[in-house]
């Protein structure tokens, strides 16, 4: 698989849904026969049980290893360079950070970063 295809796999939602008001709630606690006291709040909308929270936290965790693994940093950092609009903003951090997040500093460092669009060096990233 290629960096896109691997991005694009999803979570399966299982003891966990996305609710953004009250009807959502209602509606994810009811398709997963879910209990009250069993919930917590994952953050940004995903609710679930401990459990189920942790196994879609997981699962993105998982792809993030797999994605430092199997894929070439030049190509994510191609693929997020366009999909961030960086030639129009002039500015790659969104794509170099992700390359960072998911290969290091090293490895990121090797990546052919197209002039003129970089604010930040790899030693200079603003989170760190």
């Amino acid at each position: 698989m290629n960096y896109f295809e691997i991005k694009q796999q999803q979570a399966p939602m299982e003891d966990c849904f996305f609710a953004f008001n009250n009807e959502q709630f209602a509606e994810g606690m009811q398709k997963f026969n879910l209990k009250q006291e069993d919930m917590r709040s994952g953050g940004m909308g995903l609710y679930g049980t401990s459990k189920g929270i942790e196994k879609f936290l997981s699962f993105y965790d998982d792809l993030s290893k797999r994605i430092g693994a199997e894929c070439d940093p030049q190509q994510v950092y191609e693929y997020e360079f366009n999909n961030h609009e960086c030639s129009y903003m002039g500015d790659d951090t969104e794509a170099i950070k992700l390359v960072v997040s998911y290969f290091g500093d090293e490895k990121a460092k090797t990546v052919k970063r197209h002039n003129g669009c970089m604010i930040y060096t790899i030693d200079n990233l603003p989170w760190k």
